[in-house]
């Protein structure tokens, strides 16, 4: 099932736009500030309920109004309504049936893969960004992961709660749920990354664009749970309590995993370039497309932003073959169409903004 049209209602500087997606790739170009971006978040809000630049859903409703909506037509003639008022819960709609959805099931239903500008750069991201980008994965790869992530968020909440009241019996209690979890997780977390670096090895996403970069033969994705691996995780609880009190939370444990980048057993953010990192990132967004289109027989919608910044043009023509290829629904952003210019199967929009609107055409 694939994106056919976008309308939004009210949503950041529009008052309204109705953008149809290709069933390949889609280019919004314009100037910084035009409102590129806020077309791929009305997307991503669409499919999600959710936004990636802020978690503060008000902000999306145009300034003057007191709601916003969005609406997803797809190639099969269904479609989702998402009504958000002003400090109110977002409405999800499914317009066919004009069934109520929740998050869990908007997201379950439609996939989505987002290469945004903070995690272009995964070998520099924050250990938190790159969890995020493990939990997305790991929804819809592994369904058991969901309700351990939730008793983790649980069980580092009430901790923390004791270490700030200093309840020693009842830290011993949520020291035991954190070991009794932690082995699970570490091990789902490691199953993911050793499937990302299978692909890393073998799958044509590497080959292909190996042939521009043959550097990506010797990257390797290494995974860090959170806690020094040389100790058992009970002794690290056990000899982190003093430091824990003083600073009142949980400082190790699986709740800070992540992972790194190495090439050649060097951290890669060491020696690529800064369009060598993109090229890293939006690999590990084509591996995680795959991995969930494997997993749940949907094929997710590839949302890109800023696309053409520190990516050169051999590169950039590289993806482009590749998504063509594959058939990969994208839609992407970029200050410039001239480097797509001419490109087989490009639907462009340019966005330009007048006083406080934004307009697509």
């Amino acid at each position: 099932m694939l994106v056919s049209e976008l309308k939004i209602e009210n949503f950041r500087c529009y008052e309204f736009a109705e953008i149809p997606i290709n069933s390949g790739i889609t280019l919004v170009y314009g100037k910084n500030g035009s409102g590129k971006s806020s077309i791929i978040e009305g997307i991503y809000f669409a499919l999600s309920g959710k936004s990636f630049r802020t978690t503060d859903l008000n902000t999306l409703i145009r300034k003057h109004s007191d709601l916003t909506q969005t609406f997803i037509t797809f190639n099969d003639g269904s479609g989702v309504k998402i009504t958000k008022k002003t400090n109110q819960k977002c409405k999800i709609l499914q317009i066919k049936d004009k069934k109520t959805l929740t998050y869990a099931q908007l997201v379950s239903n439609y996939p989505t893969c987002l290469v945004e500008n903070k995690e272009f750069f995964f070998t520099t991201s924050t250990p938190g960004e790159k969890r995020a980008f493990l939990n997305k994965t790991l929804f819809y790869v592994e369904q058991s992961a969901n309700n351990a992530f939730k008793d983790l968020k649980k069980t580092i909440y009430q901790r923390a709660a004791c270490l700030k009241s200093n309840d020693l019996k009842q830290i011993a209690y949520w020291d035991q749920k954190l070991i009794e979890l932690e082995p699970f997780i570490t091990q789902i977390n490691k199953n993911l990354i050793v499937s990302v670096n299978d692909m890393l090895q073998t799958s044509e996403i590497k080959d292909h664009f190996a042939q521009k970069n043959p550097w990506l033969t010797d990257l390797v994705v290494h995974y860090d749970p959170g806690f020094d691996k040389k100790l058992d995780f009970p002794d690290i609880l056990q000899q982190n309590i003093e430091k824990d009190r003083i600073l009142k939370r949980t400082t190790a444990g699986p709740h800070k995993r992540s992972f790194n980048f190495l090439l050649n057993n060097m951290p890669a953010h060491d020696l690529l370039s800064r369009g060598q990192q993109k090229i890293v990132s939006i690999i590990l967004h084509l591996i995680q497309r795959e991995l969930i289109q494997h997993k749940t027989n949907t094929k997710p919608i590839l949302l890109m932003d800023d696309i053409s910044s520190e990516l050169d043009k051999d590169n950039a023509n590289l993806m482009l073959k590749y998504l063509r290829s594959k058939g990969i629904q994208t839609v992407m952003t970029s200050i410039e169409k001239k480097r797509f210019s001419g490109e087989e199967d490009v639907f462009m929009f340019h966005v330009e903004q007048k006083g406080d609107r934004s307009n697509v055409r």
